[in-house]
């Protein structure tokens, strides 16, 4: 359940509080550091903005029409719509001939002109647009990435919020392959701008930031273009929201990334700890909090850049006023992440990490327990690991299922799992589809520990002993090549073939096909599929 993140105090009592969550993951899948319900579903809102820009990247678009890295930067942004946003937007519709009138959103004012710049403590030296404008909507930026790949791809760019259009496919591909997601468990909701929005666990959203500061496993095209983003970003700080903000001051860090969205959602990269990070706050209530929020994360991870923490610290004037004008309390973030002690033997060659007050309390003590037994539940499910690997080291390609290629085929332990698995799987005689939330067939998850997705089960009931296994199987499986996404510039394929291997992949029947630039999405006869399947 979601622990308390921030502390609101009028004099000396905690008048109210709001609750969170916080997941901390490893380019590898390991979670490092936690608070909170990590597999909490969660809708990524403007956070998956980095990730739904490098289709359009993939594609070469910003070469094609010469866009600048300020151009680049803007598309991934949450802007303010203040003067020097909408000088880079109108720069782009110059280049690529988009036009202001396409976009669905409705016109609204510039953020830099509301309330939620004045709490920022030099907002007053923001200089906003007058009067309403698509342009000066947060999303513009986002909607003109979307626009220039919906017309590569289909010769317009009406259409570009369909969830069955051709850049929101591409777009969901990514998003599956870097969080290691099947496809059909990312939930879609609709967002504040009228495109689709993705929802996902925590852990997975984590993973994904994780493979933005270390694509490590990843095709070269894909690879360079989220670091050339990635680059983009840290250069132009001050168009993702604008300047004096918390990613204003993360974001002028090359190793960080920032990126927060709507209803209490913030994400980070980290590329020197190969880590990535999310945060949510249940009552979405996180954009002045943001700053007191990351800068407690980055202490307690003992981050080495102090003057941004306390940049962080001071960016919203966390004081509490009343009507009066007088200051009658303030606001703090109180909590303490679970760390895995493993983390910091690694970081600091087995240094001890710096004493924390919090660390004297039982609960602290507690917690160092749990993790000692953690690291041994990892290390006994490891070896077990190797020895099925060890077992199966003479498996080779032609024991895959017809088609399959694997985008992490440079990884010799992953494709050695990868081939194992969909061995037992094929062996397994029992399977059958389940019903998602969508009432679309999908396969169940085949899976050698199937009592580890007991996820409604509450695991405050569980022992230590059994938390911490349920953990480390979800830490062991997490990029295993249970979904392996293929994406690029031309056509998008999903392979999940651990999901259903028994399963042909092309039992269904193509009712129709979407073809233009060599770009190919081909549309499937649902009931098809089911007869098909039940003859099987």
């Amino acid at each position: 359940m979601a622990e308390i993140l921030v502390k609101e105090y009028r004099g000396d009592v905690v008048e109210n509080v709001h609750y969170g969550s916080i997941a901390i993951v490893s380019s590898t899948g390991e979670t490092i550091a936690y608070t909170g319900d990590i597999e909490r579903q969660t809708y990524m809102r403007s956070a998956s903005k980095p990730i739904q820009v490098l289709p359009t990247l993939l594609a070469g678009l910003h070469k094609k029409y010469n866009l600048s890295e300020e151009e680049v930067t803007i598309c991934n942004s949450s802007h303010w719509g203040s003067n020097h946003h909408i000088y880079v937007l109108q720069s782009i519709m110059e280049k690529t001939g988009l036009k202001e009138e396409d976009m669905i959103m409705n016109p609204t004012i510039s953020t830099s002109a509301t309330p939620l710049a004045d709490k920022l403590t030099l907002g007053s030296k923001l200089n906003p647009v007058e009067g309403k404008s698509r342009l000066q909507h947060c999303c513009s930026g986002k909607h003109l990435s979307l626009m220039m790949l919906q017309r590569e791809l289909t010769g317009k760019v009406t259409g570009y919020q369909l969830p069955d259009s051709p850049v929101q496919k591409q777009i969901i591909s990514f998003l599956s392959m870097l969080s290691q997601t099947p496809t059909y468990r990312i939930s879609l909701g609709i967002d504040g701008c009228g495109v689709p929005v993705f929802a996902l666990p925590m852990r997975n959203i984590a993973l994904a930031y994780a493979k933005l500061a270390d694509p490590f496993n990843l095709p070269d095209d894909i690879r360079e273009a989220i670091t050339y983003n990635f680059d983009c970003i840290n250069k132009n700080p001050e168009k993702i929201n604008d300047y004096f903000t918390p990613s204003y001051y993360v974001n002028k860090n090359p190793d960080l990334l920032m990126k927060d969205g709507s209803r209490g959602v913030i994400c980070m990269a980290i590329r020197s700890r190969k880590l990535g990070i999310v945060i949510k706050l249940e009552d979405g209530w996180s954009d002045e909090y943001q700053g007191i929020i990351v800068a407690r994360i980055l202490e307690q991870l003992q981050y080495d850049d102090k003057e941004l923490i306390e940049q962080l610290k001071e960016t919203y004037n966390t004081k509490i006023y009343n009507d009066c004008k007088d200051e009658v309390g303030h606001a703090e973030a109180d909590f303490d992440i679970h760390i895995e002690q493993s983390y910091f033997d690694e970081l600091f060659g087995n240094a001890e990490p710096e004493e924390d007050d919090s660390d004297e309390s039982d609960a602290g003590t507690a917690d160092e327990s749990a993790d000692s037994e953690d690291s041994n539940t990892d290390s006994s499910i490891e070896d077990e690991d190797m020895e099925e690997l060890e077992d199966d080291e003479d498996t080779n390609e032609t024991d895959k299922p017809s088609g399959q290629k694997n985008s992490f085929e440079n990884s010799d332990f992953i494709s050695t799992l990868l081939n194992m698995r969909s061995k037992k799987a094929r062996s397994n005689s029992e399977h059958k589809p389940v019903t998602d939330h969508n009432d679309m067939d999908e396969p169940e998850d085949i899976d050698e520990e199937p009592e580890a997705d007991e996820d409604m089960e509450d695991e405050e009931q569980l022992s230590t002993e059994e938390r911490a296994r349920r953990r480390a199987i979800r830490d062991r499986r997490s990029i295993l090549g249970q979904n392996v996404v293929l994406p690029s510039s031309n056509q998008t394929f999903i392979q999940n073939p651990m999901t259903d291997p028994m399963r042909p992949v092309k039992s269904a029947k193509v009712i129709s096909t979407i073809q233009n630039n060599d770009a190919e999405f081909e549309v499937f006869d649902k009931k098809d599929n089911e007869d098909n399947n039940e003859q099987e």
